[in-house]
Parts: structure tokens; sequence; C-alpha cells
């Protein structure tokens, strides 16, 4: 989840200080290149999602995942409390 994020507040920054029509090349040229490549990789990382939600992975980049699947296989004993005898 990090990653969108990021990518979001990259091209926030890129588009408030780009200024296509200035001869400076940072803000002429630079800015407005940094946030087409950010609005590309966005739009590929939420095909590559969607896509892979499609096939049947479920998510399987979920971190939440693993730790409910780690509880589940290591065989603890839900009937004990564990109060004082």
């Amino acid at each position: 989840m990090r990653r969108p994020i990021l990518l979001l507040i990259i091209m926030a920054i890129a588009y408030s200080q780009s200024e296509i029509m200035s001869p400076d090349i940072i803000k002429g040229v630079l800015f407005p290149l940094l946030f087409c490549a950010a609005l590309l990789i966005l739009l590929i990382w939420l095909i590559r999602r969607s896509h892979s939600n499609r096939r049947g992975d479920g998510g399987s980049d979920d971190s939440g995942g693993g730790v409910y699947s780690d509880e589940k296989s290591n065989g603890r004993d839900l009937g004990d409390s564990g109060g004082d005898e």
C-alpha cells in the first residue's frame, strides 16, 4: 500500500512544481516528465494488481494473510484460557 501513496505524493509535487511554458529545463521539462512517469507506473501497478486478483491469487501480496496462516498452523490450544490453576 505504500507504493501508490508514494506515487501520488510524487505526482502531486511534480504537478505543483511544473510550468510547461517555462524556459527553465527543470520546471518546463523535468517535472512534467516526472508526473507522466509516476502516472504511468501507477496505472501499470493498478492493472497488474487487478489481473492478479482475477487469476485467483486472492491478494497473495497481503501481509495479513501470512499472520493468519501462522496462527492457524502453530497448533495452539484454544480451549485453555491460561488462567490460574
